[in-house]
């Protein structure tokens, strides 16, 4: 049999779109009228998050659990620094995401385990993505779908 390439499956399950790309300070604070979160307090939710399932995936002993709901960062960025280091760790943990899912290998004890884990990961980042791009281009700050092709070619 073929060995089962995980890259291959994943492939595009942790594409950004870029909703990140020249997030500025503005941008990321803003509330948008009828919309519970900013893009700023979503990016912080993923880091937190990702970086829980990360640490489960990874198998870290003594791992205490966190509840989705305590993981919104209620402050806005007040500076673009810590919006661009934001931005960094947010593209590192996914960059550790991918490493995971091309070591993993269907003779692994624990791999519907670990699966299981990345299809949690990747839906949960899929629903706040579009969360992201909704937001965003209600700012106009973020192409619409028919300029898409165009921009992610950049």
């Amino acid at each position: 049999m073929d060995k089962l390439n995980f890259e291959n499956i994943f492939f595009d399950a942790l594409d950004t779109f870029k909703v990140f790309e020249d997030l500025k300070l503005d941008y990321a604070n803003k509330t948008i009228a009828d919309t519970p979160k900013t893009v700023w307090q979503i990016l912080n939710h993923l880091i937190i998050w990702q970086q829980y399932q990360l640490n489960i995936l990874n198998q870290q002993i003594n791992l205490k659990h966190i509840d989705e709901t305590e993981t919104w960062q209620v402050s806005n960025a007040h500076e673009q620094d810590e919006i661009d280091a934001a931005i960094v760790t947010f593209n590192n943990q996914i960059k550790r995401i991918k490493a995971i899912i091309s070591s993993l290998s269907v003779d692994m004890p624990d791999i519907q385990s670990k699966l299981k884990y990345l299809q949690d990961i990747t839906s949960h980042l899929s629903f706040h993505l579009g969360e992201i791009i909704l937001i965003r281009r209600q700012m106009k700050n973020y192409p619409q779908p028919h300029e898409m092709k165009h921009f992610l070619a950049k």
